[in-house]
């Protein structure tokens, strides 16, 4: 059981913790193409993650982070944000949260330690996919505007739009002796 402690003190500190997160994206050189976004455009966009983070943590599956992360990544590409600027500015969130837990965690007893490192660990998790789906959502964005000057020229991008004709032919779960719950989480059985 993740830490609900935990993970409340990180919901009531939404505020804090997206104000550190634009402070570190306006600072940091690796993520310029955010610079030219407005606080409150950046601010709307941390505060939902970190209001949230339980909800995503306990109750979302992987599709509604699949959708909700692609539909992010697609969005980027439309604003023109490099994606390592969007990969750094979530890896950089990531971070933050962490090193909030950690501070927050140790102020109290040893006896929550496997709390924290069990919430630390899914929050990972979490990122990690947010992380491969938005990029998943970016590369969708770029092979759909890419296919419509190729259309005409015959020309794609090498590399891009390549997910689709691999995940074409890549094992499913079945075949690799996993079990998919009925809303397609791998690892669950039943539903």
């Amino acid at each position: 059981m993740i830490s609900q402690r935990l993970t409340r003190l990180v919901e009531q500190n939404a505020d804090r913790l997206t104000n550190d997160l634009i402070a570190e994206v306006r600072r940091d050189p690796r993520t310029s193409a955010y610079h030219r976004m407005s606080d409150e455009d950046l601010h709307e966009r941390a505060l939902d993650l970190f209001r949230n983070l339980g909800q995503w943590l306990s109750s979302r599956t992987e599709f509604a982070v699949q959708r909700r992360y692609e539909a992010f990544g697609r969005r980027r590409f439309q604003e023109k944000i490099p994606l390592s600027q969007v990969l750094f500015a979530l890896t950089t969130a990531k971070g933050l949260v962490l090193s909030f837990i950690r501070g927050a965690a140790a102020a109290e007893s040893a006896a929550e330690l496997p709390l924290e490192y069990e919430l630390a660990l899914s929050l990972s998790q979490f990122f990690d996919k947010a992380l491969y789906y938005a990029a998943a959502g970016y590369e969708d964005a770029a092979a759909a505007a890419n296919a419509q000057p190729q259309a005409a020229s015959g020309q794609a991008w090498p590399g891009i739009g390549e997910r689709q004709a691999t995940t074409a032919s890549a094992p499913d779960a079945a075949e690799l002796g996993l079990e998919v719950s009925r809303s397609g989480d791998i690892g669950e059985s039943g539903g």
